[in-house]
């Protein structure tokens, strides 16, 4: 595995994506969303993008928006018939 700081934005997440655990320990859905808005908040904070766009590109992919944040709208992606046929 490459250096993080050798990485591009989008191998960084995919190794994120691949071991979870190695970034936040105790994997699960609240965790990984902490972590994306501390990487979000320390971006902007330090000139980078961040997430920006993000929420976009998840409305685009539901194909409709709603009044959710980007942590509401994974969950649509992930979740489309909602929890109870989880």
């Amino acid at each position: 595995m490459k250096p993080l700081s050798e990485m591009t934005e989008r191998e960084y997440f995919a190794s994120v994506g691949q071991r979870p655990g190695v970034f936040v320990g105790k994997t699960s859905f609240h965790m990984l969303t902490a972590f994306l808005t501390g990487y979000d908040q320390h971006a902007l904070r330090h000139g980078g993008p961040g997430l920006t766009g993000w929420h976009d590109w998840l409305v685009a992919r539901r194909g409709r928006d709603c009044y959710h944040a980007w942590r509401g709208q994974v969950l649509h992606v992930a979740l489309p018939n909602g929890w109870d046929n989880f």
